[in-house]
């Protein structure tokens, strides 16, 4: 099997390692990139530009670009025939969104996001032992991160991002608390900017009312300096509660076995030593068996964007 990876310097370079047993191309215009990659991985092709590789076939295109090119470049990539992967979010806008969803049933091909943080083994974890009721009634649910962004590069451009930090790294935890609460019935939120090197927001806090009576506080920041360490969620019900190890949390270098993004779970005062696996595999991994079974993708598109309206709800409230 063919795949095409576009962009690979950086978060492209952890794309790269979780591809297992196939045919790899790039489109890479950095030469150190290229070369970097070369020597690391078995690069069949390069490709300076995504026109010309894609009038080779590929059985898969997997992008790694700024947020505002998704549409566009995911829709030639369908047109051709590819079955798509797309970095988070899905879009910059609903249409945008709808649209690829539309396409990839019109041309018949398969379309997922790659987003880690849905596949990792102790959000799956969490989500079964909640709908099971080991913790009785969800009453609160607690997700965050902070950290503080003094990179340079596309993701300080508010138009690239088509936002700031929730659309990028926020959405990833918007996925935690909407797999943990389920629907809501409204988001009380506000982003505003607090002092890091975007030009769009980098704080927000909002609180979700859940459909199951639960209520949901959100809070992600790129502009704390020093943080704490602490649970990136917690779940208390009314016979239990269910948090996040911060302290057995996995790096994510290229080279690192079986990378997480959460650390074990304490259900009711004891820890869980959860079975780890590596995330990129993973999410690589079945959306190549959902190519060549021609089943359904394992992160459907409509529940990326299910995150991406709730990230569109609380920035029209800022």
């Amino acid at each position: 099997m063919r795949i095409l990876v576009v962009g690979v310097n950086n978060f492209g370079q952890m794309h790269l390692s979780a591809i297992k047993n196939m045919d790899i191309s790039i489109v890479e215009r950095k030469t150190d990139v290229i070369e970097k990659s070369k020597k690391k991985f078995r690069i069949n092709s390069v490709y300076s530009s995504y026109d010309e590789a894609l009038n080779d076939k590929f059985d898969i295109v997997d992008l790694i670009v700024p947020h505002y090119l998704h549409r566009e470049m995911a829709m030639k990539a369908m047109e051709m025939g590819s079955n798509v992967m797309i970095e988070k979010p899905i879009a910059t806008s609903v249409k945008d969104a709808e649209d690829m969803i539309i396409a990839s049933r019109k041309f018949n091909v398969k379309f997922m996001v790659t987003d880690q943080y849905y596949f990792d083994p102790s959000v799956r974890e969490a989500v079964r032992i909640i709908k099971n009721g080991e913790i009785g009634k969800p009453i609160s649910i607690v997700v965050r991160d902070q950290r503080y962004y003094t990179n340079k590069g596309w993701r300080t451009n508010s138009k690239n991002m088509g936002g700031g930090s929730l659309i990028d790294g926020g959405i990833h935890f918007i996925d935690t608390l909407l797999n943990f609460g389920g629907e809501y019935d409204s988001i009380d939120g506000f982003s505003r900017h607090g002092g890091s090197a975007l030009q769009g927001e980098d704080t927000t806090t909002a609180m979700f009312r859940f459909k199951n009576g639960s209520t949901g506080l959100f809070f992600y920041t790129w502009a704390y300096r020093n943080p704490p360490e602490l649970p990136a969620f917690e779940v208390i019900g009314d016979n239990g509660s269910l948090y996040e190890d911060p302290a057995s949390r996995t790096e994510w270098g290229i080279d690192t076995a079986n990378r997480t993004v959460y650390g074990d779970l304490i259900l009711n005062g004891k820890k869980l030593n959860i079975k780890k696996y590596d995330v990129y595999e993973k999410e690589m991994g079945e959306f190549v068996k959902s190519v060549e079974n021609d089943t359904q993708v394992p992160f459907p598109p409509e529940i990326a964007l299910r995150d991406l309206k709730a990230v569109l709800e609380i920035y029209g409230m800022s």
